[in-house]
């Protein structure tokens, strides 16, 4: 049996050609669970591998001959695309200058966002590199005004339900039993936070969604971990920005829709999948005219 997950079971199928292969070793070296090996001279396949092949596809796409051909676990030759050449990738330069204009966005223009755009930027998104192969990781696109606002109301009714058990007097019972930095957070951020959403969508204001004409939902499996998911949503944030699209990522809608199974299931998120983080999107209302240089709290280099 191969790596597990949510789709797959058994390892993928590598195969040699022979006839073409030139012995260049240039696949065993790059085989990350060792399934290439070289024997005598000639490309061996190991099936006593731990793992087998999980399917990176890193083999067929550094061989010079197109001698390995790789199936199963969701990937086949036919998968291969050309390599973008060094004209066509964002230099250092273009992608810090990309990183530096993105900013967070929360007023929109009264304009839909294309069908054909949240396309490309999930199809972005889905080919950028992550700590796992993207099928553990899912994305629901809610797109258009009215469907974006169904979904906040759904999901102020959980904080109106949060804000009932975790009354003020709750925080303090639970004190002595949670670490500090856990009590303020509830105390300072999470509860008021919940207030906010509650109150303005009383007044008629969505400080959620923040009226977004979409909204892009991930999630992952029991197989995956949450930085798959909140990883492929940064490339998504990304992708989005590169098209002219403004963007926010938004962390207060998944603690509510992984407690609400109905609501998963009305957005086809399969049964036991984790719904992680959202990304707003829409054509920005506000011009930026100035970036901030931003720091991390620490940065130690060790020699």
């Amino acid at each position: 049996m191969g790596v597990i997950h949510s789709l797959y079971r058994e390892p993928a199928k590598v195969e040699i050609d022979e006839r073409t292969c030139k012995r260049c070793g240039q696949c065993t070296s790059i085989c990350p669970g060792e399934v290439l090996t070289m024997k005598d001279g000639s490309v061996r396949i190991r099936g006593d591998s731990p793992f087998g092949c999980i399917a990176c596809g890193h083999c067929m796409m550094v061989c010079p001959e197109d001698s390995v051909r790789v199936t199963g676990r969701g990937i086949s030759p036919e998968d291969l695309l050309l390599m973008p050449s060094s004209e066509e990738r964002a230099t250092v330069d273009e992608l810090g200058a990309l990183m530096r204009a993105r900013r967070s966005v929360r007023r929109f223009k009264e304009k839909e966002v294309e069908p054909e755009l949240l396309d490309r930027i999930v199809d972005m998104a889905a080919s950028g590199p992550m700590g796992i192969p993207p099928w553990d990781v899912g994305c629901v696109t809610v797109r258009g005004q009215d469907k974006v606002r169904e979904l906040a109301d759904e999901i102020i009714k959980g904080y109106e339900k949060f804000l009932k058990i975790f009354k003020p007097w709750v925080f303090t019972l639970m004190h002595p039993f949670v670490r500090q930095a856990t009590y303020q957070r509830f105390k300072y951020f999470i509860r008021p936070l919940a207030e906010t959403y509650v109150g303005c969508h009383h007044e008629g204001r969505d400080v959620l969604f923040y009226d977004a004409p979409a909204v892009m939902v991930f999630h992952y499996s029991p197989y995956a971990d949450l930085a798959d998911a909140t990883i492929a949503c940064v490339y998504a944030m990304l992708a989005s920005e590169s098209l002219g699209l403004g963007n926010t990522i938004i962390g207060g809608a998944a603690p509510i829709l992984q407690r609400n199974k109905a609501l998963c299931q009305r957005l086809g998120i399969p049964e036991g999948n984790t719904p992680a983080i959202a990304l707003i999107l829409g054509y920005p209302a506000t011009k930026f005219r100035r970036a901030i240089r931003r720091s991390f709290a620490a940065v130690n280099t060790i020699c």
